[in-house]
């Protein structure tokens, strides 16, 4: 008898790899679930975030510290994700510990950032704060054009300041 053992983490980097090559939109986002109180009552929340990398047995990932899921991971560290890669097939969730990323890491990392993620977050420093209430459409899709248009370098938007990160460092991995 052979005793065939899998890496779960390189399993999901090939996985992911195959994703990227393959142009999945998927390749890159994850669906992100935190748990908070309210009034003592549980209350789950699950979002769609960016994955920016995966190395040893931690997954990063980086947010604003305006987000709920941010408030969220200050008072309850506890999370899942789900990183769905339909293109080759694969569906991981996945648990574990939670560590906060040192500030100057995070804005090191920012320029592994996708471009249409960092518009975004522009938008929301200069624009309006994320989870506020969306004025209009077309409010937001003439601020994004104005930001393409004022930072067409990418390598030249800076990190905004509300920007934070962290790593799941995966205990449990489920694999479909």
């Amino acid at each position: 008898m052979t005793n065939h053992y899998i890496d779960p983490i390189l399993e999901i980097i090939t996985s992911r790899q195959q994703a990227i090559t393959a142009k999945d939109p998927n390749a890159n986002v994850c669906h992100f679930a935190t748990v908070t109180s309210n009034n003592g009552k549980l209350i789950a929340s699950v979002r769609a975030i960016n994955l920016h990398t995966i190395s040893g047995r931690s997954f990063e990932f980086h947010c604003s510290e305006q987000s709920e899921k941010w408030k969220h991971l200050q008072l309850n560290s506890a999370y899942e994700f789900e990183l769905w890669l339909p293109s080759v097939g694969r569906n991981y969730r996945i648990q574990g510990e939670l560590e906060i990323m040192p500030k100057s890491l995070v804005e090191q990392n920012w320029s592994r950032s996708l471009y249409s993620f960092k518009i975004l977050d522009c938008f929301y420093e200069e624009y309006q704060p994320l989870g506020s209430k969306l004025q209009s459409q077309e409010l937001l899709l003439s601020s994004i054009d104005s930001l393409k248009t004022k930072n067409p370098i990418e390598e030249q938007i800076l990190p905004p300041k509300h920007l934070r990160g962290f790593y799941c460092k995966a205990c449990q991995i489920d694999a479909l």
